[in-house]
């Protein structure tokens, strides 16, 4: 029940943006492991991490997909956008119970782009892609319900892809 208070008390809270870094990986990897190593009081949290200027700002927010034990059941993982602001960073998505392949949609909510996220297991006997659209705040925190909807044949590019396993 600690990690769970953990993921819920991860959209209050922000931290320190790290100075950039020429890697091809998000230059907040550190900032990002670091951050959510302490809110866990768990070392070696694993996520995978994509940017990209979901807001049309010309600032690049990052999309987080939390894999670690304590952010996962058996209908999926917690995806988060974290938004650049000069304090640090501010949480507009903490999506649970999401897979990959997380897509950033052509189509826009509010000026936000929408993001599509699969949906599969935990009870959902036949897995679909699901649209989260931003509410002039923050996007839905559950993809299986309104006002996340299902999504058919709509553009856009993967940011966060599906594993191989």
């Amino acid at each position: 029940m600690r990690c769970r208070a953990a993921v819920a008390g991860l959209a209050l809270l922000s931290f320190p943006v790290q100075a950039a870094s020429t890697a091809t990986r998000s230059p907040d990897q550190s900032a990002i492991q670091s951050y959510l190593d302490r809110s866990l009081d768990a070392p070696g949290v694993a996520f995978r991490s994509a940017e990209a200027d979901v807001d049309g700002d010309g600032e690049k927010e990052v999309i987080v997909y939390v894999t670690s034990p304590a952010f996962c059941g058996s209908g999926g993982c917690v995806t988060l956008m974290l938004k650049r602001t000069p304090r640090g960073f501010r949480t507009v998505m903490h999506a649970t119970i999401t897979r990959p392949p997380i897509r950033l949609l052509a189509t826009r909510t509010h000026g936000w782009r929408d993001v599509g996220v699969m949906v599969a297991g935990g009870g959902v006997t036949a897995p679909y892609e699901a649209r989260l659209r931003f509410n002039g705040q923050r996007y839905p925190s559950n993809p299986t319900v309104p006002p996340a909807r299902p999504l058919a044949g709509v553009a856009g590019e993967i940011l966060i892809p599906k594993e191989d396993r």
